[in-house]
């Protein structure tokens, strides 16, 4: 009875983590399929309302235009800071006396309060006396001046070029560790049979740095698809709305007391990054390669 005790005593510790898991994440969760499609006041469910949340969601230009801010916002970032991430970790990689202080110029961005830097680039983004349009008027380039933080059209880009200075460098300390798991024989043998660099990163490096790309992409798509810190410090999803996103309209709902609705557009953006996730990651791995 002992021995028995024993071996399912570690077990037994895993229960209290595992009742606040249940009681504040799985059961609100589930609970959230059944709020989003009432009329919910935060207290108790005055009605039944069917579909009415979702098809408000969709009902007004603002809100569709949140859906494609944050599609443009996760395609960009995403692709930028796994490509910065992988010029950056293969630079790294060259055993540069300077590789330390670079590593920590690389990834320190990444540590920053997002408050903070959203108020440093709110100062650089300033159109009339911003470092950015400054340094443009410097090099002459005065047609390329803009508005980035203020003008609708480009507001949603402006705010993706932050989010890919902030987490480029998390992408670079990853990806550099799956550089530096790589054993030499393949690029030894490869050497042997007379392949020049690029053919050894062709045939050899990205090969065997899908799994570590796969799972990069992955944690880009999800943070991308669930932005809100960066939005609401830099632009309050202005101007206008131009820069709203999905989690901007969950907010907003929740904050005007439209529970229902704001658990409705949840329980969207679960779906989306659910989708999203699951395609993407079979995809990605019918390229992985036995090591």
């Amino acid at each position: 009875m002992n021995k028995l005790m024993k071996h399912y005593y570690t077990h037994w510790l895993l229960l209290p983590g595992l009742l606040l898991f249940i009681g504040l994440f799985i059961i609100p969760s589930l609970g959230s399929f059944y709020y989003a499609f009432t009329d919910w006041n935060g207290l108790r469910v005055t009605r039944f309302v069917g579909w009415e949340n979702f098809l408000n969601l969709f009902d007004g230009g603002d809100n569709f235009l949140a859906f494609k801010n944050t599609l443009i916002f996760t395609v960009i970032t995403t692709f930028f800071k796994i490509t910065l991430g992988l010029l950056l970790a293969i630079l790294l990689n060259m055993k540069l006396r300077s590789t330390m202080y670079l590593r920590t110029v690389f990834f320190f961005p990444v540590i920053l309060s997002t408050v903070a830097v959203a108020l440093a680039f709110s100062a650089i983004f300033h159109p009339s006396h911003g470092l950015l349009n400054e340094c443009l008027r410097l090099l002459h380039l005065d047609s390329w001046t803009q508005s980035w933080i203020t003008n609708p059209h480009i507001v949603i880009y402006s705010v993706s070029m932050v989010e890919i200075w902030k987490y480029a460098g998390l992408h670079m300390m990853l990806l550099l560790a799956g550089l530096q798991s790589i054993s030499n024989e393949p690029y030894e043998a490869a050497t042997i049979d007379g392949a020049n660099a690029l053919e050894k990163f062709r045939y050899i490096t990205i090969p065997l740095m899908i799994p570590i790309i796969k799972a990069n992409i992955l944690i880009s798509l999800i943070s991308g698809l669930k932005v809100f810190d960066i939005v609401i410090a830099l632009t309050n999803g202005g101007p206008g709305g131009a820069s709203n996103v999905i989690n901007t309209i969950i907010f907003k709902s929740f904050a005007a007391q439209r529970y229902g609705e704001g658990t409705a557009a949840n329980l969207l953006l679960f779906i989306l990054i659910l989708v999203v996730v699951l395609i993407l990651n079979k995809i990605l791995s019918k390229k992985e390669v036995e090591v």
